[in-house]
C-alpha cells in the first residue's frame, strides 16, 4: 500500500524549521510512508536520507523513539484542530438543517443522528484523503513494535475520543440520560474503528464508497446501542 507523497510533504512543511531536524523528521515522513515503521528506522539509513552526516542524528534526537515521538506530536498536531473543525462544520450544517423527526427510541432522533453522521463521515475521508502518509504513519505505529511509540498512539488516539465526546454532548446528539462515561467510552471505540477503516479507503479507492456506508452504519449502531442500553439499565461500563 503506497501514500501519496504530497501526504508526507505537507506533513513535512509543518515540522520544526531546525535545518538538520526538519530535514531528519522529512526524511522520516518519507521512509514510513511507503510501509515502513518508524522503529526499523537505522540512523545511517535516516542521514542518507536526508543528506547529513549520520552525527546530525544526535544533536536532535536521543535515539529513533525520540525521533518518532517527535514525528508523531507532529502528525496529531496536522490532524486533531482539523478533524474537530470539520466535525463542528458537519454537527452545525446537520443540526440547523434538520427538523425533529416524528418518531424516537429511547430519546434519539434517529433521522437527525443520521444527518449528523453522513456529514461528519464523508468530511473525515475527505480529509483521510488529503492527508494519507498521516494517517498510514499513525495508524501503523499504534499496533508497531516500540512500547513508547504504541503507548503515544494511544495517548492520542484517546485525545481524538475525548473530542468527540465532548462535541456529541455540546450538540445534544444524544439524550441527556446517556451518561458522559459512555459517550467517552463509545467515543473512542469510533475513533480507532474510524482510524483503522482510513487504511482501507486509502488502499482501497475502488470501494470508498462503500467504507464510508460502512462507517456511517458502525457510528450509528454503536451510539443507538449505547443509548438503548443506557435506557434499559443495561449498560455496564468496565471498572478502571
Amino acid at each position: 500500500m503506497q501514500a501519496d507523497s504530497g501526504g508526507a510533504q505537507q506533513a513535512g512543511e509543518r515540522l520544526s524549521e531546525a535545518p538538520g531536524k526538519r530535514l531528519l523528521l522529512e526524511a522520516a515522513l518519507r521512509l514510513t510512508s511507503t510501509g515502513r515503521s518508524l522503529s526499523t528506522l537505522g540512523l545511517r539509513e535516516l542521514a542518507r536520507e536526508a543528506g547529513l552526516n549520520p552525527n546530525t542524528f544526535y544533536r536532535h534526537f536521543k535515539d529513533v523513539d525520540d525521533l518518532g515521538l517527535t514525528v508523531i506530536r507532529e502528525i496529531s498536531t496536522q490532524l486533531r484542530q482539523p478533524l474537530r473543525d470539520l466535525r463542528r462544520e458537519a454537527a452545525e450544517r446537520a443540526v440547523q438543517s434538520a427538523e425533529q423527526s416524528a418518531v424516537q427510541l429511547f430519546g434519539i432522533d434517529l433521522a437527525r443522528g443520521r444527518r449528523v453522521c453522513h456529514e461528519t463521515v464523508q468530511l473525515f475521508f475527505a480529509f483521510v484523503g488529503e492527508n494519507p502518509a498521516a494517517f498510514i504513519i499513525g495508524v501503523r505505529e499504534l499496533h508497531g513494535a516500540s512500547p513508547v511509540l504504541r503507548a503515544a498512539l494511544q495517548a492520542i488516539m484517546d485525545e481524538f475520543g475525548a473530542d468527540m465526546a465532548e462535541d456529541i454532548q455540546a450538540f445534544q446528539l444524544l439524550p441527556e440520560m446517556v451518561e458522559p462515561a459512555v459517550v467517552l467510552q463509545v467515543s473512542n471505540l469510533i475513533s480507532r474503528n474510524l482510524f483503522q477503516l482510513s487504511l482501507d479507503y486509502i488502499g482501497q479507492p475502488e470501494r470508498r464508497a462503500a467504507i464510508c456506508a460502512l462507517a456511517e452504519e458502525q457510528v450509528v449502531m454503536l451510539f443507538t446501542g449505547a443509548s438503548v442500553l443506557q435506557g434499559l439499565g443495561q449498560l455496564k461500563l468496565p471498572v478502571n
